[in-house]
């Protein structure tokens, strides 16, 4: 594996987006070499922003600037609101995976620019075309940064951290589940009472803590353990596909 492999789903995602880039073959070669012979200065990295100088033949190095939109805190509220515990672990080691992009859609975030549109990139050279080589090879030397701190991309795009979700457990020798239909889902509850009971708060897969281990084919298994992520997946796509509902009536 060569030093400047793309080695995470996040990664290759940030290679295929940059490669995409509308400015021709050899531009996009030349900003590969930059990077691979050590021209790319340190990173500057601050909240929308990236600084950095590439030094190429002349005496002076180029100076890039990087600008990324930052999106509105709302939208990542509601990201945020959407995206399992797991799925935020999965993207912290560089896999966003199905509900982390479900999520994202639904709060309309997008986590690689568009571009021209959400990054704006400069630099000191004489190239009229941008993003240049040297900006090109900036983008290249962020895209290693964001590999190793997936995190990075999300402060970039104006998203702060958030706290993973409290997993709340039910004790041993809890209060068993009601069995009568009304008592369960009780009776006269509007709709969003049903939902915060249904999808937020409350102890995760509690039907499952109470069966308790089961054998399946004489070996002791733990149906909390097993199928745990399939009520959390469950849950939170149905959450992602509620909202998406919501906005589809609000319009």
């Amino acid at each position: 594996m060569s030093k400047h492999e793309m080695v995470t789903a996040l990664g290759r995602d940030w290679l295929e987006w940059l490669n995409e880039y509308p400015v021709g073959h050899e531009r996009l070669t030349e900003s590969i070499e930059y990077l691979r012979r050590g021209a790319v200065g340190e990173l500057k990295i601050d909240e929308g922003s990236v600084e950095a100088q590439v030094q190429d033949l002349g005496p002076e190095p180029c100076k890039v600037v990087l600008q990324f939109t930052t999106v509105a805190r709302e939208q990542w509220e509601l990201a945020w609101s959407l995206v399992t515990p797991e799925a935020l672990r999965d993207y912290r080691k560089g896999s966003p995976g199905a509900v982390l992009r479900r999520a994202m859609a639904v709060a309309e975030v997008n986590l690689l620019p568009e571009r021209y549109r959400e990054l704006k990139t400069a630099c000191s050279c004489a190239d009229w075309m941008r993003p240049c080589k040297h900006a090109l090879a900036v983008l290249r030397a962020l895209g290693e940064e964001i590999e190793r701190d997936p995190m990075l991309l999300v402060r970039l795009r104006g998203g702060g951290p958030r706290e993973e979700a409290e997993v709340v457990e039910l004790e041993e020798g809890g209060e068993p589940l009601e069995t009568d239909a009304k008592s369960y889902w009780g009776e006269h509850q509007d709709w969003s009472e049903f939902e915060t009971s249904l999808l937020a708060g409350g102890v995760a897969a509690r039907l499952l803590k109470r069966l308790g281990p089961v054998a399946v084919y004489g070996v002791r298994m733990d149906p909390d353990a097993m199928f745990k992520p399939v009520y959390e997946g469950v849950a939170a796509e149905a959450k992602v596909m509620l909202e998406g509902i919501r906005k589809k009536v609000r319009k």
